[in-house]
């Protein structure tokens, strides 16, 4: 069986634990809402380089979107 809860509370949480390990059951958390982990750690990685290059100095950034099409 599958229950599905969005937006469950620690207590919650620990409550359904707590239930699960009385029947021999297991819960699985996904943390990721929407999103799958594939994509989260796609963004991660990209969040990552990201901050690298802004360290650097070779990361172009732009104050206004205007600033960004001129150099497109």
């Amino acid at each position: 069986m599958t229950v599905v809860v969005n937006n469950a509370s620690g207590t919650l949480v620990r409550a359904l634990k707590a239930m699960a390990e009385l029947d021999g059951a297991s819960v699985y958390l996904d943390d990721y809402g929407y999103y799958s982990k594939k994509i989260v750690k796609s963004v991660l990685k990209a969040d990552k380089q990201m901050e690298k290059e802004r360290k650097k100095g070779t990361l172009k950034l732009y104050n206004t979107v205007d600033e960004m099409f001129e150099d497109l």
